[in-house]
């Protein structure tokens, strides 16, 4: 593959969200399905991402396949700069948020911080990070920056992530349930979605390519999100941090989402 625009990427979003609303709205809709079946439904709903990006690796060519296998395992060369700002990206939105609420008594949820739930939380933040991220961060950013301007690529991919969850909304027992279709907490999820997927893309760009800290960041995210003492006033606080980093990177690398600092990506499109 001597071209990145010639990666496919109308195909990556058609199987990536057909793949999962099929399934999540089958799961949204049907009323009594029994626990199992509505998990499998659940679980297996969320590999779309995961489909569309095997489909434009599939048709990048060897060389290509090589090296996004590389970028999603591969930690070498990737400056020690790029691990903190995984770990603030990670971390640093829930935290100061339930520092904030804290402060202010806002009432929070407790979190479960047993052993068997801490590790169960970490478990199922990796698999999201490793089912979505070769996707979105990967086979989807991949093509899309070679078609426009990475800030651009960045807000449409976030943009398509955003509607790729809708159907969790009506799922019932889901996080996204919880929250409400139409409510704050709805809205401010669907904006941080987007300024997350220009967050994550930066990260990715700026480390050369790299996959792997998308995944970690992702996992991260979500796994901080679920061991601190969630509120309103937290995710207020957290979109709000997310919502300055956004504009702080953008502004920092004129919309090219990569430090003048940073490699050329080491394994994207030849």
């Amino acid at each position: 593959m001597a071209d990145g625009r010639e990666l496919p990427l109308v195909p990556y979003v058609v199987i990536a969200v057909t793949w999962t609303w099929s399934l999540w709205w089958l799961a949204a809709l049907v009323p009594g399905l029994p626990g199992p079946a509505a998990s499998l439904l659940f679980l297996t709903g969320g590999l779309g991402p995961l489909l569309g990006a095997a489909w434009v690796v599939r048709h990048g060519g060897v060389a290509y396949r090589r090296r996004f296998l590389s970028r999603v395992w591969d930690p070498r060369g990737i400056a020690p700069v790029w691990w903190v700002a995984l770990l603030a990206l990670a971390a640093g939105p829930a935290v100061v948020g339930a520092l904030v609420a804290g402060l202010v008594g806002a009432p929070a949820a407790a979190p479960d911080h047993r052993a068997a739930s801490i590790a169960g939380v970490l478990a199922f933040a990796l698999a999201a990070g490793l089912v979505e991220e070769p996707g979105w961060r990967g086979a989807a950013s991949d093509a899309w920056q070679a078609r426009a301007h990475p800030l651009a690529a960045a807000v449409g991919i976030g943009v398509v992530w955003a509607l790729w969850h809708l159907p969790l909304y009506f799922v019932e027992g889901s996080y996204q349930q919880g929250l409400g279709f139409g409510s704050i907490r709805f809205w401010l999820t669907n904006l941080a979605l987007i300024q997350l997927a220009v967050l994550y893309l930066w990260l990715a760009n700026g480390a050369g390519g790299s996959i792997l800290l998308a995944i970690l960041a992702h996992a991260g995210f979500n796994a901080a999100g679920e061991l601190v003492p969630r509120s309103t006033t937290g995710d207020v606080v957290a979109f709000l941090v997310v919502t300055a980093a956004t504009v702080a990177v953008i502004a920092a690398t004129r919309g090219r989402l990569r430090s003048a600092a940073a490699p050329a990506a080491r394994h994207g499109p030849a």
